[in-house]
C-alpha cells in the first residue's frame, strides 16, 4: 500500500475544498472564487504531486485509472482518501462559517430560457460532462508531455480557474465529485436533489477525456 500517496490526496483534495468553498461562501465575486480553487490546486500540484499525482478529484483518477495510469485498486484507496479529505474540510468549514445554510454546494443556478425541468438538469448535465471533460482531458495531455512537467501544475490550476468562469453562473462550478458530495449531504435541500449530476456529469466527462486524449499520443501520430 502506497500510504505516501493516499494521505497525499487527502492532504489535498482537504485543502482544495476548504480553500475553494471558503472563497465561495464569503466572497461573491466568481473571479475570485476561481482563482482561490486554481492557486490552491496548483500549489498541492507542485507540492504533493510526486507523492501521488496531484489528483484530489475522483474524475481525475478515473480518468488516470482508464487510460493505465493508475491500477484500479489504487483507484479505490484513492477515492476514499479524497472523499476523507473533502469530509474534514467541509467539518472544519462549518465553524468558520457558523451556519449549514449556504456551503456553497452545486446546484442549477438557471433555467437555460428552457421551460422543461428536466431539460434544465439534462442541460445542467452537459455543462458538467463538458467542463470535466476539458479538465481531465489538459491534464491527461499535460502530464503525458515530458516537456510540459515543469509548468504542470500552472496549466492545470489556471485550466480549473477558466472552467469555473465557465461553469460557476450555471451549475456553481463542481468538476469534482469530491468537492460537491459533501457541502449538498450537509446543506440538503435544491443541492442534496440535484447531486447526481455532479457525480455523474465528471465522471462522464473524465470517461470521455480518457477516450480522446490517447489519439494524440506521438506513437499514434
Amino acid at each position: 500500500m502506497n500510504m505516501k500517496a493516499y494521505i497525499a490526496e487527502f492532504i489535498g483534495t482537504f485543502s482544495l475544498v476548504l480553500v475553494g468553498l471558503t472563497a465561495a461562501v464569503l466572497n461573491l465575486e466568481l473571479s475570485s472564487i476561481g482563482l482561490a480553487f486554481g492557486l490552491i490546486l496548483m500549489a498541492m500540484i507542485y507540492t504533493l504531486g510526486n507523492s501521488s499525482g496531484g489528483h484530489f478529484n475522483p474524475a481525475v483518477t478515473f480518468g488516470m485509472a482508464l487510460t493505465k495510469r493508475l491500477s484500479w485498486k489504487d483507484f479505490g484507496l484513492y477515492i476514499i482518501a479524497q472523499l476523507l479529505g473533502s469530509l474534514f474540510a467541509v467539518l472544519c468549514l462549518v465553524p468558520f462559517i457558523g451556519s449549514l445554510d449556504n456551503l456553497a454546494a452545486n446546484q442549477v443556478l438557471t433555467d437555460f430560457g428552457v421551460q422543461t425541468d428536466l431539460l434544465v438538469l439534462l442541460l445542467a448535465l452537459l455543462v458538467e460532462v463538458i467542463a470535466t471533460f476539458i479538465f481531465v482531458f489538459v491534464i491527461l495531455r499535460v502530464t503525458k508531455e515530458k516537456t510540459l512537467h515543469m509548468v504542470s501544475g500552472l496549466i492545470i490550476g489556471l485550466t480549473l480557474t477558466a472552467l469555473i468562469y465557465f461553469t460557476g453562473n450555471l451549475t456553481n462550478a463542481s468538476i469534482n465529485p469530491a468537492r460537491s458530495i459533501f457541502p449538498a449531504l450537509f446543506q440538503g435541500g435544491k443541492a442534496l436533489n440535484e447531486l447526481w449530476i455532479f457525480i455523474i456529469g465528471p465522471m462522464i466527462g473524465a470517461f470521455l477525456a480518457s477516450v480522446a486524449a490517447p489519439y494524440f499520443d506521438s506513437e499514434n501520430s
